[in-house]
Parts: C-alpha cells; structure tokens; sequence
C-alpha cells in the first residue's frame, strides 16, 4: 500500500483508533469522560483529514472501498454528526462502552458511504445495527429494551434480505462489486428486489419503518441522533452509488424506491399528526424525510445526487438540534412540555423551534431549499404523482410542526429542564446557526456539494 493511498484510508483508521481506544479506557476509569474524548478525538481527526484533502484526486485502493467524493463526504458527515451525538449522548443513563459504540457506528457509516462490493455494504450496515441495538438498550428501561429488542428482530430480518438478494445478483451476475450487478433475469430481479428491502429497513422507510418512532421515544435522544441522521445518511450515499454503479434490474429497483418512498411520506406524516410526545413525533418525521430522500432517488434526475446530498446537509443540523433540545427536557417531553419554553430556557427553544422551521420547509431556513430540490427533481422528470404526494406530505408537515414551534411561544413550561453543559449550548447554537447560514446563503452547500461530487 503507497502513502497516498494510506491517507486517503486514514480517516477510518483515526475513527477506528478512537473507538479502540474508547474501549479500552471504559473498564478502567470511573466515568466515561477519558472514553468520550478518546472517542471525540478520533471523530474530529476523521472530519478535519477529510477537509484537508478536498481537491486530491482519488486514489485506487480496491474493489472494496471507494475513495470519490461521495465516500469522502459520507466519512466527513458521519464523523462531524457523530461528534455532535456524542455531546448529548449523556442524557439518557447510558453506560460508559457508549462513546466507544458511537465511534463504531461513525465507522460503520464511514465504510457504507465509500463501499464499492457486497462485503462493504455488509460489514458497514451491521456495524451500524450492532452498535445501535446496545445504544438502544442501555438505560435498561421498559420503553429503551423494547426499542432494542424490536430493533435487533427486525435487524436480523433485514439482514437475510440483503445476504439472500446478494447471493441471488451473485448466482446470476458472478460478482459481487457493483459495476458487475448487471442483468435483467427474474433471478436478479428477486436479488434486487431482497436487497433493497434490507436497505430500506435500515433507511426507515415504510413497511420496514415500525422501529423508529420507539427507538427515538425509548433510546437516549444522542442514539436517536444517530439512528436517524448518521445511519440514515449512509444508507442514502450507499444507494446513490447503486443507482450509479449498478445496474438494478429497472424499473424494478426505481419503481420499488418510488412506492416504498411513498408510502414513507404518507404514512410517516398522518402518523405524526396527532402525536403528543415530541421524540416520537421526530421519529414520524424522520420516516417522512426518508420518503423525500427515497422519491429523489428514485426520480433518477439529472441532479438527483446533487439534491440528496444537499438534503442531507441541511437535514442534519435540524434533526441534531431538535433532539438536542429535546434531551434537555427530559426523556418523553411532550407538547405540554414545551409550552412556555421561550421564557425558561430561550437557546434550547430557539434552536427546537429553527430546527423545526427547517424540517416543515420554510423559508430562510435551510430546509427550504431542501425541498424545492425535492420538487425540482420530480417536476423534471415528469413524476407528476409523485409530486403530488411530496406536497401533500409537505402540507401535513406543516400543520404537526407548527404545533410545536408555535408552543415554546405561549403558556407556561410544567418541567424543570435537565442541567445543560457548555457543549450542549455550543451545539445548539452550532445548528441554528449552520441551518439559518444554509437558508441565507444555499450556495456555500451546494458549493460543497458540487465539489464532492467532481472527485470520482
């Protein structure tokens, strides 16, 4: 292996180190603080080698792992929303392996977003799965075991899905890296077809979606965080690259992305609708998010890969920030709970409230260009059906969303906020600030974007 090639492998391996490291220092110390910088050090070694190599070419390292932008800007992503996990991951009772288990599931999506053959993709999604079903579980209460152990089920479900669609594209096509997945037989078209209902499970998105609503009402709000921005975002780059590298029996694969895609928004929005508990109604959301993200992909326009990954830029930073602030209200904050917010505690309020803004759409918040790349790529590609579910899911979103920005603004707060450290207010005002930036000034994304996309 020559050096160049062993920088562009260093950001998994500084990952890799930290989550070691993590491990090793958990048994021995009497909190987790030793653990959870070791583990923060690895992660922001990870983004900042990424950011120093914008530019370089890629280099070949394998079948096995890709080193374009879009691995680049997956590692980049995972690692910087990782660390932003890491920082609330405290609330909840989580044991002190927890920084070391959010490292791995940094590395796992890291693995996911540059894989180029089945192994990849297999290794990275269970990395990702093993880890969160301990995220889940650790507080050890009724609602935490109930989301790890519905988690861990239909995880395992999933699993076989993928492995049996993977041996059936191996049976017909001989390969397992993605440039060799071509051909059109029913074998391969049952392949594609049990490979991405694995995928989906792991996106959330609608029949596979059951376990997030519990998982974000039951696990620690930075587990949460992960499941539905780290995960979730690595799913979406590895699709991408599928869409582009494979050749998925079509129009099967795309008009399975369309219906699952769908469904998500439609059902992760009425689910939402009348939901009281603030982590359970993101967890709705989250199902409707991966809908958009599932619509653009399966649209299969020009810009598709340019609008995903802005998507997933901005979606990001509102997520963290709502969960962020959800974690300082307790466990199960309802609406109730944050009625009269803006009085008590006016940072947690104002980054819920902006980071609401940006999920639901609205102008100058970065949200909003979010969706007019949503509807760009379906008005393109003439998918005028689906355009008409993207904006009904949209108006639903509006009207749950505002029951909760409108709320920190009236009544009177019935809770006493749990205790907020330094790193919590540095990363409330991190996310609304990045999300009010993206809104104003769309361009700095999309410049990034772009530039990520050039290295292939």
């Amino acid at each position: 292996m020559t050096a160049d090639q062993l920088i562009a492998l260093s950001p998994l391996i500084a990952v890799a180190l930290g989550a070691v490291a993590a491990m090793l220092l958990a048994p021995v110390m009497h909190s987790d603080r030793a653990a959870r910088i070791a583990a923060a050090i690895g992660l922001a070694a990870a983004a900042l080698i990424v950011i120093f190599r914008v530019g370089t070419p890629p280099q070949p390292i394998g079948a096995l792992y890709t080193d374009d932008g879009l691995a680049r800007f997956g590692t980049a992503y995972a690692a910087m929303f990782g660390l932003a996990a890491l920082v609330f991951l405290r609330v909840g009772n989580v044991a002190k392996e927890a920084p070391a288990l959010v490292a791995l599931v940094a590395l796992g999506a890291a693995s996911l977003a540059g894989a180029g053959h089945a192994a990849t993709l297999f290794l990275g999604l269970e990395l990702i799965s093993l880890s969160l079903i301990a995220l889940f579980a650790f507080p050890l209460s009724a609602a935490a075991l109930e989301a790890g152990y519905k988690f861990l089920v239909m995880s395992g479900l999933a699993t076989s899905a993928q492995l049996l669609g993977v041996a059936l594209i191996y049976a017909e096509t001989g390969a397992l890296d993605f440039p060799g997945w071509t051909g059109q037989g029913a074998l391969f078209a049952l392949g594609g077809a049990l490979l991405l209902s694995g995928l989906a499970f792991k996106f959330s998105l609608a029949p596979f979606h059951m376990w997030t609503p519990d998982a974000f009402e039951g696990a620690p709000a930075g587990a949460a965080a992960l499941a539905g921005v780290v995960s979730k975002a690595a799913v979406a780059i590895a699709i991408l690259r599928l869409n582009s590298e494979a050749s998925l029996a079509q129009p099967l694969w795309s008009g399975g992305l369309a219906a699952l895609g769908a469904a998500s928004v439609l059902i992760g929005n009425l689910l939402a609708l009348r939901q009281p508990l603030l982590p359970r109604m993101l967890g709705y959301s989250t199902i409707a998010h991966s809908g958009y993200i599932a619509l653009i992909l399966a649209s299969g326009a020009p810009k598709a890969a340019e609008a995903v990954l802005f998507y997933l830029g901005i979606y990001a930073p509102a997520l963290t920030a709502a969960l962020c602030a959800s974690a300082m209200l307790g466990q199960r904050p309802t609406l109730e709970d944050v009625r009269g917010l803006a009085k008590t505690r006016p940072l947690e309020a104002t980054a819920l409230v902006i980071g609401l803004l940006s999920l639901a759409g609205l102008p100058a918040a970065g949200g909003f260009i979010a969706k007019v790349y949503l509807f760009q790529s379906l008005v393109v590609t003439s998918s005028w059906v689906l355009l008409v579910v993207a904006a009904i899911g949209a108006s639903l979103g509006f009207y749950y969303y505002a029951r909760f920005f409108t709320a920190p603004f009236v009544g009177k707060s019935r809770i006493e906020p749990a205790p907020r450290h330094r790193a919590d207010r540095v990363l409330l005002i991190f996310c609304a600030f990045v999300i009010l930036l993206f809104g104003f000034e769309p361009t700095l994304l999309v410049t990034a974007v772009t530039t990520a996309l050039a290295v292939r």
